[in-house]
């Protein structure tokens, strides 16, 4: 147990993980408050293409937050104010469902999102010898698999919930964002512990 705390420790207070998940939420919630929805959506599109830059160790994850950044500017500039709930809405349902495409195409190409964060919080996952195996792979994209339900279960509660003002429409954004992100890895490491003392050899 002490171990799988630790694992998750590594994880969540990586500079990685900190750019990825707690950053843009404190960020998009502050904005939001002391601003409103328009600025807080512009400032999270800054910030997604500015920490691109410094996701080096999981680069193709760093080139799609550059692209939702851009998405999330090109809505505010181009979509009529009157609009711009409902759009960001769409925004969200779309998020939630291109999310759920990526960990799926990430873990089928071998890939696996979050095999690439578990590599950057232990690198010496890579120099184990267990980890050239195809049981190795396999046990990263059933995972996988697992994040694909819990976004595509997201949207379909999303979905549920439409109509939604700007209020419950950040809201739900902020909890189904990072706290969701770091409820996944909370079960994620005990899962793949669970897997590799099935698996990996003694």
């Amino acid at each position: 147990m002490n171990g799988s705390v630790k694992i998750i420790q590594r994880i969540l207070f990586n500079r990685d993980a900190v750019l990825s998940m707690i950053v843009p939420a404190l960020i998009y919630g502050l904005t939001y408050r002391y601003f409103g929805l328009i600025d807080a959506v512009l400032v999270s599109g800054f910030y997604a293409i500015l920490v691109s830059f410094w996701l080096k160790s999981t680069k193709y994850i760093a080139f799609l937050f550059a692209v939702f950044g851009l998405i999330e500017i090109a809505i505010v500039w181009l979509i009529p104010s009157q609009w711009l709930l409902n759009t960001l809405f769409v925004k969200s349902l779309v998020g939630a469902l291109q999310t759920a495409l990526i960990f799926l195409i990430f873990a089928l190409i071998n890939k696996p999102i979050p095999k690439l964060f578990a590599e950057v919080a232990s690198p010496s996952l890579k120099q184990w010898d267990f980890s050239q195996t195809k049981a190795y792979a396999s046990i990263w994209q059933r995972l996988s698999y697992i994040w694909v339900i819990a976004y595509l279960a997201k949207a379909l509660l999303l979905f549920a919930l439409y109509p939604m003002n700007a209020d419950s429409l950040v809201t739900f954004n902020l909890v189904s964002g990072w706290p969701m992100q770091i409820g996944l890895i909370v079960f994620s490491v005990p899962y793949v512990r669970r897997q590799f003392g099935k698996y990996a050899p003694a």
